[in-house]
């Protein structure tokens, strides 16, 4: 891969979903029973979107690269992300369509989540935005929400040596060109399991690398998580916060894992960076809600850290 400039104030790019979620706060009851809601937000989703916005809070220049409906919802969900400073010149527009929302109910006693979704629809009208920007970038985000788009900027960057980092949902039926484009995949660990690796996570990370990309995460939840790259294996602990919504958790993972790609950190460092900016954001209730800043990502990791970060307080 091309070597790439350093700079202090990183640009990435993200190629996925943005959407707007209905966030819910209540206990886990029984299908069928009766819940006070405690807590109700609105505010903007998605895989990249969210990712995207990890980055610009911790100081990147974003261009987000997706689809939305010049509808209500789509709207609101442009609106919360050009506050954020994410260019939305990519932003393609959707004719006739509606775009994608989300419901999620969070369990106010434990923080998990689950999610129901309506995707967009009348993209069969919608036509891909011009992807040259990605050229500029020091990172890539893809999501697989949208395999079209993230194929085709998964290939702009791989010809422009920009590397890529992928949060893929479900089979590789839905995408498998999309894997051979791809530099770190960042996968759940439900994702062993679709690939036949189930309780078996070295095997998982060993057929990840055959699928195509050189580096592998697994993220475990509270028990933190599993990589394995050119240059070595590894493990790391969750940091222990009090978790309020783990709503956009793996988001905000991904997008802190790219920022440190973008700042040409070695993998462990990316991922306990990571794993720093996720718990951060589970304190605080919504997706983007919790969303650190670099200087309060650098004081959690002074105070909980394993590795030495005093070089990025100095800048």
């Amino acid at each position: 891969m091309a070597a790439r400039t350093k700079r202090k104030f990183p640009r990435i790019a993200g190629a996925g979903i943005c959407c707007l979620d209905h966030i819910f706060v209540t206990p886990q009851i029984a299908w069928g029973g009766t819940a006070r809601v405690e807590e109700y937000r609105v505010q903007g989703g998605g895989l990249v979107g969210t990712a995207l916005v990890a980055c610009a809070r911790l100081g990147a220049s974003c261009f987000l690269f997706s689809f939305l409906s010049h509808d209500e919802v789509g709207a609101q969900v442009a609106s919360e992300l050009a506050a954020e400073g994410i260019k939305l010149e990519g932003v393609a527009g959707i004719p006739q369509g509606t775009s994608p929302f989300s419901f999620i109910h969070v369990d106010s006693r434990s923080g998990e989540r689950t999610i129901f979704h309506r995707p967009a629809a009348g993209l069969e009208r919608a036509v891909l935005p011009d992807l040259g920007r990605i050229a500029e970038c020091d990172v890539l985000l893809v999501d697989d929400y949208y395999p079209e788009l993230a194929l085709a900027a998964a290939g702009t960057a791989h010809k422009n040596g920009v590397p890529v980092v992928a949060d893929l949902t479900v089979s590789l039926s839905k995408c498998p060109d999309l894997f051979r484009e791809i530099n770190v995949l960042i996968a759940p660990r439900a994702f062993a399991a679709q690939i036949g690796y189930a309780g078996d996570l070295p095997g998982a990370l060993q057929a990840i690398h055959r699928l195509g990309p050189e580096t592998a995460l697994i993220t475990l939840g509270r028990e933190g998580y599993m990589y394995s790259s050119v240059d070595g294996r590894g493990k790391g602990k969750a940091f222990k916060v009090a978790v309020v919504d783990t709503t956009g958790a793996g988001d905000a993972f991904h997008g802190a894992f790219a920022y440190g790609l973008a700042r040409r950190w070695e993998i462990e460092r990316c991922a306990e960076f990571a794993a720093a900016v996720a718990a951060i954001k589970c304190t605080k209730p919504g997706g983007r809600t919790g969303l650190p800043t670099l200087p309060q990502t650098i004081h959690f990791l002074e105070r909980n850290g394993r590795l030495d970060w005093s070089d990025l307080k100095a800048g």
